[in-house]
């Protein structure tokens, strides 16, 4: 074999195997992070349900006699992402008594203090009513299997590109070192003693190695634009391409510490639609969605670009107005909530109607983006409470 054969050959092979090593660390790097946030989104999704379930019967204890949790759940299975099977969860009392079994215990069985420390409270009007605890299984929405699809296809067209440019890039450099060589070794190692940022070997223009220069460079801008297609998925809303909740969590962790630091106001209000299970069935899952999307398009039209929007989860919407008082927020909370009232909803489907409940906290007296989020929630269910179509939490 030649020498540019196999050279050729060497430099194919690294290429190739270095392309698709990175591909595949970066692939299980996805996938497992992606699989834990899962993890604990359902975990998160699965005890409100179950504080729910609680809070519509006047007690678990009661509740469980009166109908068992999946037939509650049941309605539930279109939105809720363990679609009708929560026993995967562990719910326990207090004491530590299983209530719901999983993960190999069985109901009426103690589990042991590490698992009880770490299982997390299922509240209901701020009484601790069960503990839950995941087993550590996880399952995939449609959604999350969608993204994780695209993801790979990213990954795939990336390491295809990757791949056949690597070959390019083989191509050249073995020619190049199989005639001139000592001129390019004089390059690279011209190139290993620059060791500045954008030091690159200087090819003259109608030589063979101007075309590896614009391979590596079309190679370059290929895996950016994979890169920043991926990580634009990874914070956005499918559906109605707002932020989703993971993203609007970070955001609104990293406001608040420059809040407090600044010592600057901000506030938080978090939007449900009214009905909205009663709307999907009244007018169909398609109208509902439809529904969803030009609400999102509503919030976006009526905040600043300084705001973050995002899709907290199901018909769920939050804002984090930046550097704003609660006062303030409160009138731009009022105008959404107006607008999507007096939107001509008739034009999705006749006698179609659409309104919003919202609740409003700001960081006056809470030490957590986290906090401001719950508190925001509490006003939301006082809004429900109070009859829907009005914002609490601005006085």
């Amino acid at each position: 074999m030649h020498m540019q054969s196999k050279l050729t050959a060497s430099f194919a092979a690294i290429g190739i195997i270095a392309c698709l090593t990175a591909v595949f660390i970066a692939r299980d790097m996805i996938r497992s992070e992606f699989g834990d946030y899962v993890l604990q989104r359902e975990f998160s999704l699965f005890r409100a349900d179950l504080a729910e379930y609680a809070a519509r019967y006047g007690g678990l204890d009661r509740a469980m006699h009166m109908a068992p949790f999946s037939t509650f759940a049941a309605p539930a299975e279109e939105t809720r992402r363990w679609q009708g099977q929560p026993f995967r969860f562990l719910v326990m009392d207090q004491a530590g008594t299983v209530l719901f079994p999983a993960g190999g215990y069985k109901a009426g069985e103690t589990v042991p203090g590490e698992v009880l420390a770490g299982a997390e409270p299922v509240t209901v009007d701020g009484k601790v009513v069960a503990l839950a605890a995941h087993t550590g299984l996880r399952r995939m929405a449609a959604g999350d299997a969608a993204f994780l699809g695209m993801a790979d296809s990213s990954l795939a067209i990336g390491a295809a590109c990757g791949a056949g440019l690597a070959v390019l890039l083989a191509l050249a450099l073995g020619w190049r070192q199989s005639a001139p060589a000592r001129k390019v070794i004089r390059n690279v190692r011209t190139l290993c003693s620059g060791g500045g940022e954008g030091t690159c070997i200087e090819v003259p223009v109608d030589e063979d190695m101007g075309e590896l220069a614009e391979a590596y460079n079309a190679m370059s801008e290929e895996l950016s634009r994979c890169r920043f297609e991926l990580s634009e998925l990874s914070v956005l809303d499918p559906q109605t391409s707002l932020y989703n909740r993971r993203h609007f969590d970070e955001q609104a962790r990293q406001f608040f510490e420059n809040a407090k630091r600044y010592e600057q106001p901000m506030s938080v209000v978090m939007g449900d639609l009214d009905h909205f299970r009663a709307l999907n069935e009244s007018f169909s899952r398609e109208v509902g969605d439809m529904v969803l999307e030009k609400v999102a398009e509503l919030f976006t039209r009526n905040t600043r670009k300084s705001d973050v929007v995002a899709r907290y989860g199901g018909e769920e919407f939050v804002v984090l107005f930046t550097n704003t008082a609660r006062d303030k927020a409160a009138i731009a909370c009022e105008n959404i909530r107006r607008v999507v009232e007096e939107y001509p909803w008739e034009e999705f489907h006749p006698g179609l109607k659409v309104t919003l409940s919202m609740g409003l906290a700001d960081n006056a007296d809470l030490g957590s983006a986290a906090s401001m989020v719950a508190r925001a929630d509490q006003y939301l269910s006082a809004a429900k409470a109070g009859g829907r179509n009005r914002l609490a939490g601005a006085e």
